[in-house]
């Protein structure tokens, strides 16, 4: 059985694109509003962008290696990950 193909090749592929779809997008907007300015107006914004997409693939990657290794306990870590992320975004809101 080739977990590799199965497993980490459409991980590999999806966030590999991802990341080449979403730079790409981010330098457009850099490029077509002034950088500068941009990043001086919509700091936080960008920000909270990249730290979900990093977000979103370590949940993943967790999963993915959870499942193959049969280690359930990284699940807790997903978990505490979840509670964090969520401190961290309620403290600058309130």
């Amino acid at each position: 059985m080739d977990l590799f193909s199965h497993s980490w090749l459409p991980f590999i592929y999806q966030y590999g694109f991802g990341v080449l779809i979403f730079g790409g997008g981010l330098f457009a907007v850099f490029k077509a509003y002034g950088g500068q300015q941009f990043w001086n107006e919509y700091k936080i914004w960008i920000q909270i962008l990249v730290w979900g997409f990093i977000y979103v693939t370590s949940i993943h990657l967790l999963m993915t290696v959870s499942a193959l290794n049969d280690f359930p306990q990284l699940y807790f870590v997903i978990l505490l990950m979840y509670v964090f992320n969520v401190m961290l975004l309620t403290r600058k809101l309130s």
